[in-house]
C-alpha cells in the first residue's frame, strides 16, 4: 500500500508532534500539557528542517533517481 506524498508528509508531521509533546510531559522532572503542547509547536518544525538539512549536506539523493 502506498499513501499519497501529502498524506504521507501530514503523518510524519503529527507523529513528530506526538512524540515530542509526550517526552516533554512525561520526562523525569515533568512538564504540564500546556506548556508541553506550546513547545511541540515549535520543535516539530525545527526537527524535521534539521534533518531534511542533514539529508542535503551528506548528498543523500531523492528516491528514484536513476544514476
Amino acid at each position: 500500500m502506498t499513501l499519497p506524498k501529502h498524506l504521507k508528509n501530514a503523518l510524519i508531521i503529527g507523529l513528530a508532534y506526538v512524540c515530542v509533546v509526550l517526552i516533554m510531559r512525561y520526562r523525569r522532572d515533568g512538564m504540564d500539557w500546556g506548556p508541553a503542547l506550546l513547545i511541540g509547536l515549535l520543535v516539530t518544525p525545527l526537527a524535521l528542517l534539521l534533518s531534511w538539512g542533514r539529508d542535503r549536506l551528506i548528498g543523500k539523493e531523492p528516491r528514484g533517481h536513476l544514476p
